[in-house]
């Protein structure tokens, strides 16, 4: 008798795994571009990045699932208005680098190499987490749906697949064939990229998470 609920459980877990996998990557192509840029840029620490990217996925799972938990009691979220969050930051770099048209030729290559500032990376952590909006909604009703004995299973899932786009977007940004590529460019798509998403989440509809 054992043996086929083991089976069962086994088969249902893989499938959960499978579901949160499958669902944090389709709503977080976007901020793999963003860690590539981010992990392109001099002074920038691989592991801090990944670290950052995987507590702001913590973080997405925590609310998602404090929201699951809930969503009777809780009125609707307008989520719309943490579009302001990249939207501010993309623009206050572009800013910089229209200021400080050519900077780097005076400045010289060693100035460009130091390391970024904890504020830097605190501005980089509210830009993931503004632009994962999706993940939350996406998340949410999934937790809701949930069995509590699944629940740590979808976060494992979860947790791995934002270790692996890391390692992803460090390797892009870190290997010879596209590390010069995103040198070159990445300071000045990033600030635009930023923006385009600040937008995106901005002008969309408000998002009825707790609504099914």
């Amino acid at each position: 008798m054992s043996d086929p609920v083991s089976t069962h459980v086994l088969i249902e877990a893989l499938s959960i795994a499978s579901l949160a996998a499958v669902s944090y990557v389709s709503t977080n192509l976007d901020n793999l571009v963003v860690l590539s840029a981010y992990g392109a840029k001099p002074g920038t620490r691989p592991f801090f990045v990944k670290l950052i990217f995987v507590f702001v996925c913590v973080t997405v799972l925590l609310i998602s699932l404090a929201l699951a938990r809930a969503a009777d009691t809780l009125p609707t979220v307008d989520l719309r208005y943490l579009g302001l969050l990249p939207l501010t930051l993309g623009a206050w770099q572009l800013a910089q680098l229209l200021m400080g048209w050519g900077a780097d030729k005076s400045d010289g290559p060693d100035k460009s190499k130091g390391p970024i500032s904890f504020a830097a990376y605190s501005g980089f952590a509210l830009v993931l987490l503004a632009n994962s909006s999706d993940s939350v909604g996406i998340m949410t009703p999934l937790f809701a749906d949930l069995k509590p004995m699944f629940v740590l299973t979808c976060f494992a899932a979860a947790v791995t697949t934002a270790i692996l786009m890391a390692s992803l977007a460090n390797y892009l940004a870190r290997h010879p064939a596209t590390r010069s590529l995103v040198e070159k460019t990445g300071k000045w798509v990033l600030p635009f990229l930023l923006i385009g998403i600040g937008l995106l989440i901005f002008t969309d509809k408000p998002a009825d998470i707790f609504l099914e």
